[in-house]
């Protein structure tokens, strides 16, 4: 029997899970074997790992909100390029981190929170999600190319997609190792040193997609969360930074649209953010991003944290194959 002053079970030692049990065999083998015959004390709460080395003003309504919902935080800074240690939270713990794509990889190769990181990196590659939701992009007139393929066939691809003598660019990877956008002809052997430099990779290493250049009118983020839009914000409009989450016509069409996404049965994770926009008159599918590692905007912190938190139990529950009422 786990006592209240060592937190560990007499037979088998099991350590630091945060409630008292009773093991179901003599000898071990306790904290997620027949759950009926346990004794179940405090039950687990979620705590969430909030990265913060800019003194982002951002974070502070969902650190406030984290708070508020009675849930433990911990604010960690990260310095790029120095690995650090994280151990905020004992390893069988559940725990939400909410940061930069760097900490995220790091997290994920060295801690086994669950869920710890919400940021499936192989299925946020264009190459991945592009196969099922191809009927939803934007730029559905892409081709993928290696980068040193691009220049070789420069002529041919700015004849194909170019407007204007310019193209549209953004990198496969979800690792954002350069930053989607526009390049003229005239510049793009110069650009594409910039994210060889930038992606720390050599140009036939980076696959990248290719597509026409397009007018956008307006852009927003909605957080979905086992398979329901939760949270939503405008951020851009006319090409320009734009927040707001007033509800409009536009708005509520918006997340109708990302709606219609998340109830496709293929999903690229759990919980994962949505980037819709309205051009020409019609909403299409900019990008996926992941939870983790996404702004939030205006985005409800509310909603977004004891959605997120629900469903991170949840998960942690199954993981530990652990029944719902505990």
């Amino acid at each position: 029997m786990r006592t209240d002053v060592d937190k560990n079970c007499d037979s088998c030692k099991w350590h630091d899970i945060n409630w008292l049990y009773q093991c179901s065999r003599k000898g071990g083998n306790c904290h997620n074997q027949e759950y009926k015959h346990y004794e179940y004390g405090p039950k687990m709460k979620v705590k969430w790992l909030i990265e913060d080395y800019e003194h982002d003003s951002s974070l502070q309504p969902i650190m406030d909100e984290v708070e508020k919902q009675g849930m433990d935080l911990e604010v960690v800074k990260y310095e790029p390029w120095e690995s650090g240690t994280f151990d905020q939270y004992p390893s069988e713990d559940c725990v939400v981190f909410y940061g930069t794509l760097q900490l995220a990889r790091q997290l994920q190769r060295q801690k086994s929170w669950v869920p710890g990181v919400y940021c499936n990196f192989k299925h946020l590659c264009c190459k991945h999600y592009f196969s099922y939701w191809g009927e939803y992009l934007f730029n559905n007139d892409y081709i993928m190319l290696p980068m040193m393929e691009i220049l070789r066939r420069r002529e041919e691809i700015f004849k194909q997609f170019g407007v204007d003598d310019m193209i549209f660019i953004r990198p496969d990877s979800g690792a954002k190792c350069f930053t989607g956008q526009t390049v003229p002809l005239e510049w793009l052997d110069k650009e594409f040193d910039l994210f060889g430099n930038y992606a720390g990779k050599p140009l036939d290493e980076i696959l990248a997609v290719i597509s026409s250049p397009k007018v956008i009118d307006k852009e927003w983020r909605c957080v979905v969360v086992d398979k329901k839009v939760i949270a939503y914000s405008q951020y851009k409009k006319d090409g320009k930074l734009d927040i707001t989450a007033e509800w409009s016509d536009d708005m509520y069409d918006a997340w109708h649209y990302a709606q219609q996404i998340a109830d496709e049965d293929w999903q690229p994770d759990r919980i994962y953010t949505l980037d819709i926009c309205k051009s020409n008159g019609e909403y299409s599918l900019i990008e996926v991003n992941s939870f983790s590692c996404s702004g939030l905007y205006l985005c409800s912190p509310e909603a977004v944290v004891r959605e997120v938190s629900k469903v991170a139990l949840k998960e942690w529950k199954e993981y530990n194959e652990l029944p719902e009422e505990v």
